[in-house]
């Protein structure tokens, strides 16, 4: 008979972080739902996803491969010296980091299944922190509901930076800790005004 104490505290397992890495064989029930699982993995190590080309068997997607943001090479412009040049660096560096999934048919609950079918983990970059991370447009959101209340304090009169805070202040977060920054409001705006615009044109 196993002796113990029931006032002692039960031990938690502790979360392994691997758990979440992705391996061959690992299977999904939609293309959407690996590309999700893939882009927090992502989040979480400081890298970036991107959907690449697919392979396609009669008009369905049947193999694609989603790679970091870092993947290929950078394409040499024939430089215009007639018109004004951005010296915009490009962030490609040829990075082989990937994974790639396959539709297969299965034999269980669901008949076709999407699986992993080659993982390469090795970037040849530095990561991006944490704190920059949350900065990417990619990782910047605002929720239909955000933006309810967002135009709702616009017209009360309420300008970017006192709209940030007041979300800010009703979501009983830290300043720079929202998922959408002063610029993503402003975009906003921007888009609402479009829309109303030609809304108008269409009545006129």
């Amino acid at each position: 008979m196993m002796d113990f104490d029931l006032n002692e505290p039960l031990m938690e397992e502790e979360n392994d972080e691997q758990d979440d890495e992705p391996f061959i064989g690992q299977t999904f029930e939609s293309e959407d739902e690996v590309f999700v699982f893939y882009n927090n993995y992502a989040k979480q190590h400081g890298f970036v996803v991107r959907k690449d080309r697919s392979d396609t068997r009669n008009g369905r997607t049947i193999r694609r491969d989603i790679l970091c943001h870092r993947a290929g090479k950078q394409r040499l412009k024939v430089a215009d010296h007639f018109t004004p040049q951005r010296n915009k660096k490009s962030s490609k560096c040829d990075c082989k980091a990937h994974m790639r999934i396959t539709l297969k048919m299965s034999f269980d609950i669901f008949p076709e299944e999407w699986h992993v079918t080659k993982f390469v983990n090795l970037h040849n970059h530095g990561m991006i922190s944490p704190e920059a991370m949350r900065f990417l447009p990619t990782n910047r959101t605002i929720t239909s509901e955000d933006e309810k209340q967002i135009l709702m304090c616009k017209e009360a009169g309420l300008q970017v930076r006192q709209i940030i805070k007041v979300m800010e202040l009703q979501k009983n977060v830290k300043h720079g800790e929202l998922s959408f920054i002063d610029k993503d409001v402003r975009n906003l705006f921007d888009r609402v005004k479009r829309m109303l615009g030609l809304m108008m044109q269409r009545i006129l």
